[in-house]
């Protein structure tokens, strides 16, 4: 005779499932934890000791917003640099709305010339990322120095120097997360997808 415990595990309706549950993510969701994210992970690495000063001339968001901006979705891109930048101004502390008006600037700049041109391969967000990194450097110190907010005895050779450095920070971290970000916003923010260089679009 089964006994009810059986009998209970016999019934389809009853019967226990081992299948896991899949979280699915939309595009906004994945950009807002990965905003979050990059936020984060720079602040516990710039606090880091004998190291964070390294960390101190890479800009986790500004890679996030090149990789977005390089689609042909200018609000998209806007958006992510200006909620990226603001969320580095409230840890920062410093002339809050820059940094958030400098990424949106470059995300939708961006993205509007993404309409014309190709820029969304591996080779060509490469390129961008440098050029994107001394633009906010550039545009950083400026405001900086329109707010009379520059560091004392600071000349126009330490902003070179400071854009220097981070853009060979923001190239290596670019080499590293970019395919980061493939994996885990690829497919939701590509509207398309090629690997060769510059490629006009049509004019």
């Amino acid at each position: 005779m089964l006994s009810p415990y059986a009998m209970r595990q016999s019934l389809p309706q009853r019967r226990l499932s081992a299948k896991l549950v899949s979280l699915d993510l939309g595009a906004t969701a994945r950009m807002t934890i990965a905003l979050f994210a990059v936020t984060a992970l720079q602040t516990i690495l710039v606090r880091l000791p004998r190291v964070g000063f390294l960390f101190e001339y890479v800009d986790f968001v500004l890679i996030l917003t090149v990789f977005v901006g390089v689609q042909p979705r200018a609000l998209r891109a806007a958006l992510v640099g200006m909620a990226g930048g603001l969320l580095q101004d409230l840890i920062l502390g410093i002339l809050y709305g820059a940094n958030g008006f400098v990424k949106m600037l470059i995300g939708y700049t961006l993205a509007a010339a993404s309409v014309k041109f190709s820029l969304d391969s591996k080779v060509t967000r490469l390129l961008v990322l440098p050029l994107a990194s001394v633009t906010n450097t550039g545009l950083f110190a400026f405001f900086l120095y329109f707010f009379l907010m520059l560091p004392p005895g600071a000349t126009f050779r330490d902003v070179v120097r400071i854009g220097m450095v981070s853009l060979l920070g923001n190239g290596v971290a670019g080499l590293l997360l970019f395919p980061v970000a493939d994996r885990w916003l690829g497919k939701w923010v590509a509207v398309r997808s090629n690997d060769d260089p510059i490629a006009p679009r049509a004019f």
